[in-house]
């Protein structure tokens, strides 16, 4: 398999496969799809259309900034970032392998070429969020074993008004 893994830019036609990610990826466990899950629709939309705004302008605004992984020539994960050349912090994004493709290597695979391109820009200091649900719990791992320390622990909470 390592020889038919390959880390690139993002492209165009990679953008719908991108949205399929984020819905495999963030079911059952992104904000969003859990703040429906407990209290309905908001908005009058489903939570997709809440978060996958975010990824797809990252991915038409900032293309340079979003990294895919392809094993075998299939787009099975990507990896948005940001940089802040003034405040000298790359911020890691949004960022997802297809479930299917788990647990093997490619998401720190992917962050390694974040941390990498970080670098390369000067950056002096990396930065991720991440949740501590249980859905998070791998995500937190590998940036813990990346060498990320917790700084602070926060919590979404919400208040339903109604």
């Amino acid at each position: 398999m390592e020889s038919s893994i390959k880390v690139r830019t993002v492209r165009p036609e990679d953008v719908a496969r991108i949205k399929e990610l984020v819905e495999l990826s963030w079911k059952d466990q992104g904000a969003s799809h859990l703040l429906e899950k407990r209290f309905g629709m908001q908005g009058g939309k489903p939570w997709l259309e809440w978060k996958w705004p975010e990824v797809e302008q990252a991915c038409r605004e900032r293309p340079r900034q979003v990294l895919v992984t392809e094993v075998e020539g299939k787009v099975v994960g990507f990896a948005s970032y940001r940089l802040d050349p003034v405040r000298k912090v790359g911020t890691v994004g949004n960022n997802a392998v297809d479930p299917e493709y788990r647990g093997r290597g490619l998401g720190k695979r992917q962050l390694a070429h974040v941390l990498q391109i970080f670098r390369e820009e000067q950056m002096d200091f990396a930065e991720v969020t991440v949740a501590l649900n249980e859905g998070h719990t791998a995500a937190k791992a590998m940036y813990e074993k990346s060498g990320f320390e917790t700084v602070v622990d926060s919590r979404y909470m919400f208040l339903q008004l109604k």
